[in-house]
């Protein structure tokens, strides 16, 4: 388990619950279908970083159990807050969405701050020759 690393499944469940949050119609009404997605993924997660915990010890536990708690109290105080201080649906349509879009981003490059620490290993070093060649034509293929 010291290798396996927790943080991309961690991150996609905070990006599900920003998208249930999304999706209360207190928030944006009429999104029923975004939180039966994101419900769904929300309890995959949980799933995967359940099972993680169990067979995990000592300091990588407590780091997860940590950025669990630290993900739910920051949930939490983003519904408590835009349910308060914004009056309107578009209001917090626009709060919500934008931190859902922050997060979905964040989701997406959790995964490659796993294979840049793999690729800093002395054991793959052919990872960083293809990483390089594939982020080249990645960064060629965006720029044209």
């Amino acid at each position: 388990m010291e290798q396996y690393s927790a943080i991309p499944y961690v991150a996609t469940l905070l990006n599900c619950m920003m998208w249930v949050l999304y999706g209360l119609p207190a928030v944006h009404p009429h999104s029923m279908l975004v939180i039966t997605i994101n419900g769904t993924g929300m309890a995959i997660q949980l799933t995967y970083v359940a099972l993680f915990l169990l067979y995990s010890a000592g300091a990588a536990r407590r780091k997860v159990l940590l950025l669990l708690a630290a993900e739910v109290a920051f949930v939490g105080a983003v519904a408590a807050m835009v349910l308060t201080l914004a009056h309107s649906h578009g209001k917090r349509s626009m709060v919500v969405g934008v931190l859902c879009v922050l997060f979905g981003t964040g989701m997406y490059a959790a995964p490659l701050a796993v294979m840049v620490r793999a690729c800093m290993l002395a054991a793959v070093v052919w990872c960083r020759r293809w990483l390089s060649a594939s982020l080249f034509f990645l960064f060629h293929s965006l720029v044209d």
